[in-house]
């Protein structure tokens, strides 16, 4: 073991050492052994395989390949083993252009270590490379984030699976590493049961001596919006805070930025060079905070973050303690503060039931590829009323377990007979109501908050932490809040708006006017919405006026009015037509003609309702709203001026496209749409 602390020395200095198990870890690597490393982040889980490269390089072994599951993390490794003086790349989607001479590099030896995502397993032409050219030279198997192995684990990826097939198939003197913050005892022995019996288990304490704890009961978004502003600079250091939807991060962040806190967004939806600004803005401290999605998450090493922040309550304590385990890595003392609000479990209730494909899902798809052989992923959308995002999730499940597989982006029944798990899938869906349960009862606790997640995370450890606001007796940060604050923040929200933007083109195979792009002439224009759905101030009064009131108050007429004001000026806009409703057929109706009259515009019904379709609201695929909008409305007598085309809540905008070039179609002038309530993004994501 001496060689190993020597390295460590000339890598980082005289006074190295090693952390509690790092040593052994590393040492049952190079005896050959398999092994499942369980310690919490900042623990120093990548020096491991790193280290151990670096000797086995030096014994004149081959390569390590490494799985790791986000780009951001594979670039934050390269960084670490750089400093080993390791010679590391990565094959991922974003750097193709560079595959071939890495590929060359490695059948000449030059490099030390690999890194891919599990997604590229399902490559076959990556495959084929690792099994006829790379197995033979791979001396390390390195497994990361290896809880995604574990369908019982908090963050399953069904990519994962692939790779348990591959370590089977290595000779049996490769020594394979699997490492994780994040596995309870059931997680754990999931994994030991695919990765064999063999597997040796290394477990450190999971308690984080640096963080300290609160919780804050403030029910209304605005309160919590308030409560930021009041507090965040009083809180050392940068952070991130953590929001469960896109509506709520971009509105929090420009909430921020117009109060004179330094702020930006990160969310999954922004293009790859904004991110990467993002992210560094974040990494140099050039702001104060980054409100975030879970999409910021693993591979973001920043070792003085000083605070995390949640808007609302995680869907589970493992989930919680992976976000707040940024915070605090390389400085004493940081902060995790967890706000809770009226709309927490109703956004967890949707990622639970949308998260897992359930069996009966699977079983659709497995029946529609079977009646449509050689079927595209995106055709499946035309025949099954899912969102894409669980289609591909259920398509993805099927090929890794051998029911569907796929030729040329084409799909195929397998010989294999489909069993349905039906038990499992609702076993799953327990474990995750049960998870709930848990952070709720966290959120209540009265004893110390890190003893009551080490004990969740089976921690044998798990003692009180001596620094959260129920170790001390009082509030680490004075919870109150000014109710002149919290009217701020609720007029915020009454004048934020947001833009619809237009869609350009029909869905994909689509053919209207010869071609699946709509004419330039027959695109509706950028538009307005009012408010998101169900938010404080006016999103809370649509929801009363549509699903309580049938009828939308005056001051929606009035607070509209004063929206659309100078936008129906700057654009010219002469008259207001309304979307009609078979159900409903006064409700908006009533309310376009109200603002007509607001605005010193004239109102006409020019669009009639010809099939009482289905709601736009009950659809889950894009082809299939199109559809039904298309095939829902009808277009007569138009004005050939300017118009703003109304209805109640915006989503997926095919209502609008479609409404909007049949009026262009039918010599309106150009098409101005607005909404009262946008309903996209208000559930879980990313």
């Amino acid at each position: 073991m001496e060689e190993l602390l020597i390295e460590l020395k000339n890598t980082y200095g005289k006074e190295a050492e090693f952390r509690d198990g790092q040593q052994e870890a590393i040492q049952g690597v190079l005896d050959g052994k398999r092994l499942l490393v369980v310690q919490k982040t900042g623990w120093g889980k990548s020096l491991v395989y790193f280290l151990a490269t670096k000797v086995l390089r030096k014994r004149g072994k081959g390569i390590t390949l490494i799985i790791s599951p986000l780009l951001a993390l594979m670039n934050n490794q390269i960084e670490s083993a750089n400093k080993l003086g390791l010679n590391v790349e990565t094959i991922n989607s974003e750097n193709a252009e560079d595959w071939d001479s890495i590929t060359e590099q490695l059948s000449k030896g030059n490099i030390d270590a690999l890194i891919i995502s599990p997604e590229r397993l399902s490559n076959p032409e990556f495959k084929k490379l690792l099994m006829d050219r790379l197995a033979a030279q791979i001396s390390l198997f390195v497994v990361d984030e290896a809880h995604c192995i574990s369908d019982w684990g908090h963050d399953f990826r069904p990519d994962y699976r692939r790779i348990v097939d591959i370590i089977n198939r290595l000779p049996s003197n490769i020594p394979v590493l699997a490492t994780t913050a994040t596995a309870n005892d059931r997680v754990v022995n999931d994994i030991k049961k695919q990765l064999g019996d063999k597997l040796l288990i290394s477990r450190g304490s999971l308690m984080r001596e640096s963080l300290s704890l609160q919780v804050i009961e403030l029910h209304s978004k605005e309160a919590r919006m308030a409560w930021i502003l009041q507090n965040i600079n009083k809180i050392p250091g940068t952070g991130i805070i953590y929001c469960l939807t896109v509506n709520d991060c971009k509105l929090l962040n420009k909430w921020l930025n117009e109060n004179g806190i330094s702020s930006e967004s990160y969310f999954a939806g922004l293009d790859a060079e904004k991110k990467n600004e993002v992210v560094n803005s974040f990494m140099n401290n050039s702001i104060k905070v980054l409100v975030a999605t879970v999409a910021f998450g693993m591979g973001f090493d920043k070792p003085d973050i000083g605070f995390v922040i949640h808007f609302q309550r995680p869907g589970n304590i493992v989930a919680y303690y992976q976000q707040i385990g940024r915070a605090g890595r390389g400085i004493d003392k940081a902060y995790a503060i967890l706000l809770c609000g009226g709309e927490d479990d109703d956004i967890n209730n949707y990622f639970i039931d949308s998260a897992f494909p359930t069996e009966e899902l699977m079983e659709t798809i497995v029946n529609t590829v079977m009646q449509h052989p050689g079927i595209r992923i995106t055709q499946l959308e035309k025949y099954i009323n899912m969102k894409p995002s669980k289609i591909k999730s259920c398509v993805k499940y099927l090929l890794v377990n051998g029911d569907i597989y796929v030729e040329d982006k084409q799909y195929y029944k397998t010989t294999r007979i489909w069993k349905p798990d039906l038990e499992k899938s609702r076993e799953i869906t327990n474990i995750r109501k049960k998870e709930l349960l848990e952070i709720e009862e966290f959120s209540k606790q009265v004893n110390c908050y890190m003893e009551y997640i080490a004990n969740i995370l089976d921690d044998t450890d798990a003692k009180a932490c001596g620094s959260c606001e129920n170790c001390v007796g009082h509030p680490l940060i004075k919870v109150e809040v000014p109710e002149i604050l919290v009217l701020k923040a609720q007029q915020f929200i009454r004048e934020d708006f947001n833009i619809i933007e237009a869609r350009k083109q029909w869905p994909s195979g689509e053919r209207i006017d010869g071609g699946n792009r709509i004419s330039a002439e027959l695109i509706c224009e950028t538009g307005r919405v009012l408010s998101n759905y169900g938010d404080a101030g006016w999103g809370k009064l649509v929801s009363a006026g549509k699903y309580k009131d049938n009828f939308f108050d005056d001051k929606l007429v009035e607070a509209s009015g004063l929206l659309l004001e100078n936008f129906i000026r700057d654009n010219n806009i002469k008259w207001v037509t309304s979307v009609p409703s078979i159900r409903r057929p006064e409700l908006v109706k009533s309310f376009a003609e109200r603002l007509a009259s607001r605005l010193g515009l004239k109102y006409y019904d020019a669009i009639e309702k010809v099939n009482n379709n289905r709601c736009q609201k009950e659809l889950n695929t894009s082809y299939l709203q199109y559809e039904n909008a298309y095939n829902s409305f009808e277009v007569s007598h138009v004005y050939d001026e300017n118009v703003l085309l109304v209805d109640d809540m915006v989503d997926s905008r095919w209502t609008f496209t479609v409404c909007g070039y049949k009026l262009r179609k039918n010599g309106s002038g150009r098409v101005f749409p607005f909404a009262l309530a946008n309903s996209a993004g208000r559930n879980g994501d990313e």
